[in-house]
């Protein structure tokens, strides 16, 4: 899915949460999780409607928990310009076991509940 492209006042840092990540594994078993992003502008950013029906879309597809983080940065990717793009995703204990997933750029998300924060 392409994420449509909005403007923004270049290195404006950004960073978004959510709550709503769900996914299938490849049994077919539900993954869900908290998602967090991070960059900085290059004069873009996504609509915010189109990212959250994208993330809807991932509800049906599967994918090994490893590969979510990956996933969901090369659709930002090809959608917008940005600099240090960085995806985390924090996954339900499964089994006993919590995963975090990084792909990109590293940063410490900010944690609040329910918003998506420009800062």
């Amino acid at each position: 899915m392409q994420l449509t492209p909005l403007h923004v006042k270049e290195n404006t840092s950004i960073q978004y949460m959510s709550h709503e990540l769900l996914f299938l594994a490849q049994s077919g078993q539900p993954y869900r999780g908290t998602l967090y992003v991070n960059f900085t502008s290059i004069g873009e950013t996504f609509d915010l409607p189109d990212f959250k029906k994208y993330l809807t879309s991932l509800r049906d597809k599967k994918f090994t928990a490893e590969d979510i983080a990956f996933e969901i940065h090369e659709t930002i990717n090809k959608s917008i310009q940005t600099k240090d793009l960085g995806v985390i995703v924090d996954l339900t204990a499964r089994g006993g076991l919590q995963q975090r997933l990084r792909y990109g750029a590293e940063f410490v998300p900010v944690k609040k509940e329910n918003i998506f924060q420009v800062r």
